[in-house]
């Protein structure tokens, strides 16, 4: 996994609950927490952390990880403003995030391992996304789509039909907007 993903977590839990606790999961984790952003580490370490994490706040391992999506969502938005148009629609943009995000990512990194989304446009307020990855971190997914609706101010209901976790190949994220 990129590096970018672990410094944005530290970022997260070092602003919400203190560098204490971060350099606290470090220890428990035995990491050191140096992590270049270009660079890619092993899946396991990041899980590592995420776990502790959860450990360390007491927050559900699914809620935590929702909420570190769309924290990250925040941070991708700052760093890399010219992938979120302010002029498109919530859909518009998810609509983008395979075919032109995912496509810039791999010129700009071409080791990154990305997860990969399909679409079914089902009408002018609703799309599904149909996620699938080997680290089925389809809540991270859910947490990046928050943080999107956030950011293009857009109230929306998302059902997760089917999970990998439960056996599915991929996951479907159904989204409304209102």
């Amino acid at each position: 996994m990129k590096g970018v993903i672990f410094t944005f977590l530290a970022d997260m839990v070092e602003e919400q609950f203190g560098l204490e606790a971060w350099d606290s999961i470090l220890t428990e984790t035995g990491l050191n927490g140096v992590y270049v952003s270009t660079e890619t580490y092993p899946d396991e370490e990041v899980f590592r952390l995420v776990e502790a994490t959860h450990k360390a706040t007491d927050i559900p391992m699914n809620d935590l990880i929702k909420a570190f999506g769309q924290y990250a969502f925040g941070k991708f938005q700052k760093s890399h403003p010219d992938f979120c148009n302010p002029e498109y629609t919530l859909k518009e943009f998810l609509l983008t995030v395979d075919s032109v995000i995912h496509v810039e990512v791999k010129k700009l990194q071409p080791d990154a391992q990305l997860p990969s989304f399909g679409y079914d446009n089902e009408s002018e307020n609703e799309l599904t996304m149909i996620y699938s990855s080997p680290r089925k971190l389809c809540m991270l997914a859910e947490g990046l789509i928050a943080g999107a609706a956030e950011f293009y101010n857009t109230q929306y209901t998302l059902t997760h039909d089917k999970c990998m976790h439960d056996g599915s190949d991929h996951c479907t994220l159904h989204i409304t907007m209102h």
